[in-house]
């Protein structure tokens, strides 16, 4: 059994070796290097982005000098503002648009202009693309800005952390407590010709107080924002309808048509996703001052705060108990009407990264710290009207906390100031750092889904559209928050690219290891179990001193294989020069096995001519001698003598 089991043991035992997992070498520094990226929004980018020029062109109306310079006609950053906002890598100027071209001699500086190359949405993991990171998962997403740099020196790959600049938006939605519900008659896609504006609240549970939001800066309560927007935006489209509170009741229909062109929502809105201002139903309404708490004549600050809002359409579902996938003929459908507000919050936050190779990019893995590092913020200090100005911004060295010419604030975020382009909507030439407002502007454009984005509407693009309506069912007012976050985060990464690469990076390289399946060991693990009581037993046995050496070696000495084993043995093979005798035969008398009598041979070997040089053809092909002169003791030889002579047949 045990040589079965021996020889399975041999051919199994090593198929259970296998290579193991990755462990963590001793941190070192290495040089770190860039890997160009070869996704689609990598071939959408503008070529050798070190052409790009930053600059600024401040006033509305009439050109007027920007902050640090005399020169209203220059775009030149003032020296001292490039000081004090390079003084960390997290800042303005760590960021380019992803696609410009170079403006004139009078706007020496590059223009960047929007477009879409790949959408994100519909992904719900951290991925990178080139220069970003991008994280599209619904509870947090955003950007990180990473110019793709990796230890390449680390020939199994590593792990190592950056500090990176992230820009995240944040909404909060509010729901107004009305929906719109029609039947679909026409099919999707071809507008919706008769619709009701359901009351579930809306109008006849409509507060009667003002409501307001706390002006407390950086400490920002977008849902006081998002609340305000709603009961405007209620107030208005029950004076439209000419409703009242006590008119009004649970699930009362107002009827609109899309025949006539009185409101701002129509048919065409219906069966998307679709943006629309807080006065949808008024066309010469305007009530975005009143949610987003700043205009265009207040002071551009670190307390005024860009905030966008609007009314956002969510995506249909069907109340009919049918699925929202099929269009059928006479279905009912529902889609809820929600105002939101949103923020956009810069942090620094602690990136891990992790590579099993050190040149292929793409099987790497993210993870980041999502609470920001505390650190010091700061933008410029400045007497500018928001209209005329879009400030710089940015973390900043700790020296500058107290700097007389900057507004700063130590925390883990902070919230980006409103600028000119809050209120034109539109890429700075030269600033990347405002374009987080064109990107609200276009996720609450009325036109949501314009020929330059991506479909965002859904109209289009049904597996966005699932996407969505998963979302809103899941949570109706958390849903549609997020979103509007997700598409933020999807028009930011085709419009912006990070800049900022770490030469030199601390890496904790990744050593390889071996690993062990002990189902391979089970033929190995029954030979121990055979052979480990016979070792203990004769541990037992040496321990007590039951069995001692020498009395192993008589009894060896009393077996054939024995003697040869402890090297006792006299017999020896004959040499071809003399000095050793044959081994002697025993005999009736004392005479010399040399000279014995023939003829006793004769009777035990018949055939045998007494010629004792055929003695080994006839009994053995190899003579064997008794080595005299080299035997340690004649006692020895004695002993093999009588024990073969109790032993042979012949005695």
């Amino acid at each position: 059994m045990t040589t079965v089991l021996v020889a399975v043991a041999g051919v199994i035992l090593p198929l259970g070796l296998s290579e193991g997992p990755i462990v963590h070498g001793n941190v070192q520094l290495l040089k770190g290097t860039y890997i160009p990226d070869n996704s689609p929004l990598a071939l959408s980018t503008t070529p050798h982005q070190d052409s790009f020029v930053y600059g600024r062109q401040c006033g509305t109306f009439v050109l007027v000098a920007c902050p640090g310079n005399d020169n209203p006609n220059t775009t030149t950053i003032a020296p001292s503002i490039l000081e004090i906002f390079n003084s960390t890598p997290h800042g303005p100027f760590s960021m380019k648009f992803r696609r410009f071209y170079q403006g004139d001699e009078t706007l020496n500086c590059s223009v960047g202009f929007e477009a879409s190359a790949e959408t994100f949405i519909i992904r719900n993991d951290t991925s990178f693309a080139e220069g970003l990171i991008i994280d599209m998962s619904t509870e947090q997403p955003g950007i990180g800005l990473w110019n793709q740099t990796v230890p390449t020196e680390a020939q199994s790959g590593g792990t190592w952390s950056q500090d990176i600049l992230w820009i995240e938006p944040e909404t909060e939605c509010v729901d107004t407590n009305l929906t719109v519900d029609y039947i679909l008659t026409n099919g999707p896609n071809m507008g919706v010709d008769e619709f009701n504006i359901t009351d579930h609240g809306g109008f006849y549970n409509l507060t009667r107080e003002p409501p307001s939001f706390d002006r407390n800066g950086q400490n920002i309560d977008l849902r006081q924002h998002a609340y305000k927007g709603a009961a405007y935006s209620n107030r208005f489209a029950m004076s439209f309808l000419n409703a009242t509170r006590n008119s009004s009741s649970e699930g009362f229909a107002y009827p609109l048509s899309s025949h006539g062109f009185e409101t701002r929502l129509s048919g065409f809105d219906l069966q998307k996703i679709s943006a629309l201002p807080l006065s949808y139903l008024n066309i010469t309404g305007n009530l975005d001052v009143i949610c987003q708490g700043f205009g265009g004549a207040d002071t551009a600050n670190i307390t005024n705060v860009h905030v966008d809002c609007g009314i956002f359409l969510g995506p249909p579902l069907r109340t009919d108990g049918g699925d929202s996938r099929m269009f059928d003929r006479g279905s009912k459908w529902t889609q809820g009407i929600h105002a939101c507000s949103s923020a956009t919050r810069a942090s620094v936050q602690t990136v891990t990264f992790s590579s099993n190779s050190s040149t292929d990019i793409q099987g790497l893995q993210i993870s980041r710290e999502k609470k920001g590092l505390n650190v010091v913020w700061a933008t410029e200090k400045t007497n500018f009207r928001i209209a005329d100005v879009d400030l710089f911004w940015g973390r900043v060295d700790d020296r500058y906390e107290n700097d007389s010419s900057l507004w700063t604030t130590r925390s883990d975020r902070f919230y980006l100031p409103a600028g000119s382009t809050s209120i034109f909507s539109v890429l700075a030439a030269g600033m990347p750092e405002a374009a987080h407002t064109q990107a609200w502007g276009a996720a609450y454009e009325p036109s949501l889904g314009s020929d330059k984005l991506q479909d965002y509407s859904g109209q289009s693009d049904y597996a966005l559209k699932a996407k969505l309506q998963s979302l809103v069912e899941l949570d109706p007012i958390r849903g549609n928050a997020q979103i509007r976050n997700l598409i933020f985060t999807d028009i930011m990464a085709n419009n912006i690219i990070g800049t900022h690469a770490n030469h030199t990076l601390m890496v904790a390289e990744h050593l390889k290891t071996i690993s062990y399946d002990f189902r391979f060991a089970i033929p190995g693990l029954l030979l121990l179990a055979i052979w480990i009581p016979s070792f203990l037993f004769s541990a037992l046995f040496f321990i007590t001193r039951s069995v001692t050496f020498t009395h192993m070696k008589q009894v060896f000495n009393h077996t054939s294989v024995g003697r040869v084993v402890v090297g006792s043995s006299a017999l020896r093979v004959p040499s071809r020069g003399g000095g050793s005798l044959y081994m002697p035969v025993p005999h009736d008398n004392d005479s010399d096995a040399n000279t014995g009598d023939t003829n006793r041979f004769d009777e035990s070997f018949p055939g045998h001519n007494g010629n004792k040089s055929e003695l080994g053809d006839n009994i053995g092909r190899t003579p064997v001698s008794l080595d005299i002169n080299n035997t340690p003791s004649s006692t020895r030889i004695e002993e093999d003598v009588k024990l073969m002579a109790s032993q042979s047949p012949h005695v």
